[in-house]
């Protein structure tokens, strides 16, 4: 997800950044999109999963033993 979404949506670049064949992609790309029951191919709605996991990130940044 994070490649498909760094790739703003671009199949071709998210499998060869995830090392990734196209059909292994895309079944993951499926199996997301019934979960969140979302449409990836809107842009709106990868706006919205990119800002999620941006935010994921800082909670999980902040929260990491060690940090001062």
């Amino acid at each position: 997800m994070r490649h498909y979404l760094a790739s703003a949506g671009n199949k071709s670049i998210a499998s060869r950044c995830s090392h990734l064949s196209r059909q292994a992609l895309y079944q993951r790309l499926h199996l997301i999109e019934d979960i969140l029951h979302a449409d990836l191919e809107s842009g709106d709605c990868r706006a919205q999963l990119h800002v999620a996991i941006a935010a994921l990130d800082a909670q999980r940044a902040r929260h990491r033993p060690g940090r001062t």
